[in-house]
């Protein structure tokens, strides 16, 4: 089978550095083409180089292309609707970083679109052994019946110069560190929360949060997310009869996963093997396109996190519980 040919927008963004050779190395995928944007084309051609990929003048005329199937978009939050909306009409199955969209609606829009194209918001821990190795164990039921998961992301991030700190980019914790907190128990209940409750440290942006989300029958998720503390990356399922604590959530390539599992018959320590989320994304996304299967993120699991997003920046503007189950 041919190598799923990927374009990439925004080639030159930091994450980029570390999906596209995760990409490029992973079998069924290459990197054929990069896009710069005006005043990067020496950069982009840099980064281009170790692919043999080309280099075009202009996302537009990346996605204009027909040897690209595929595109990465590593493009600013704000940034990421229109150029997936833009990509699915010219034929492109599109990976887009998260957050797909700061709306449901959007999200929506996207859904929409697609046709029967693959789009997926690239949430790459997902993808990794460590991950689904804690969720075989959840659903497993050694450890009961869920109740209370806690999760949390934050490290502290050097402001100048970064959009993630530009809130006319989408900047801030919560769609930066802190949509990975709250997809966590989004996928663990697989439901949506009935209410959501946050209080945010915030100067342009929002920089910290802490954070609750009601699931109903006593079903809970406790959060914290920074921009400005840490480095913290952690996540706790509770059960009736036990807990599974992933010690190091969103790891690196080179470092080992750590899981415990707390029951009355004693505590048991498991080690997952180092491994790329990005190679595992890009081989999942391939198999997605090729084999057309449904992708592990969809669209609709993607416009839940963002709706969730929406509520906690509603609760800690007004200062009040945001009730889920009623549409604004």
């Amino acid at each position: 089978m041919k190598p799923l040919r990927w374009g990439v927008l925004g080639a030159t963004a930091h994450i980029a550095s570390r999906v596209l050779p995760a990409i490029h190395r992973t079998a069924g995928n290459a990197v054929v083409a990069v896009a710069s944007r005006a005043g990067r084309r020496a950069k982009a051609e840099e980064v281009a180089r170790p692919f043999g990929a080309r280099v075009h003048d202009g996302y537009d005329e990346l996605l204009a292309d027909p040897d690209v199937e595929a595109v990465y978009i590593a493009l600013p939050n704000t940034q990421h609707v229109p150029w997936t909306l833009r990509a699915l009409d010219a034929g492109k199955h599109v990976l887009v970083e998260k957050p797909m969209a700061l709306s449901e609606e959007d999200c929506v829009r996207v859904e929409r679109a697609a046709a029967d194209l693959v789009v997926m918001e690239a949430y790459m821990y997902r993808f990794h052994p460590q991950q689904r190795r804690a969720a075989d164990l959840l659903a497993s039921g050694e450890i009961g019946e869920l109740r209370v998961v806690r999760s949390a992301f934050a490290y502290p991030t050097a402001v100048e110069g970064n959009i993630r700190f530009d809130p006319a980019l989408g900047g801030g914790a919560t769609w930066d560190v802190g949509c990975y907190a709250f997809d966590v128990p989004l996928w663990a209940f697989d439901a949506e929360p009935r209410a959501a409750r946050a209080r945010f440290h915030s100067r342009e942006v929002d920089l910290s949060a802490v954070a609750t989300l009601d699931f109903g029958d006593g079903r809970w998720a406790v959060l914290d997310y920074s921009l400005e503390y840490g480095p913290r990356a952690t996540y706790e399922f509770q059960g009736t009869r036990g807990s599974i604590s992933v010690r190091n959530a969103w790891t690196r390539p080179d470092e080992e996963g750590l899981i415990t599992v707390v029951t009355l018959d004693g505590v048991r320590d498991e080690a997952v093997p180092a491994a790329d989320a990005y190679e595992h994304q890009a081989a999942a996304f391939a198999e997605a396109v090729r084999e057309r299967v449904t992708p592990l993120v969809t669209p609709a699991h993607s416009a839940r996190t963002a709706r969730v997003g929406q509520a906690l920046a509603r609760s800690a503007a007004t200062g009040a519980e945001v009730d889920l189950r009623r549409r604004p």
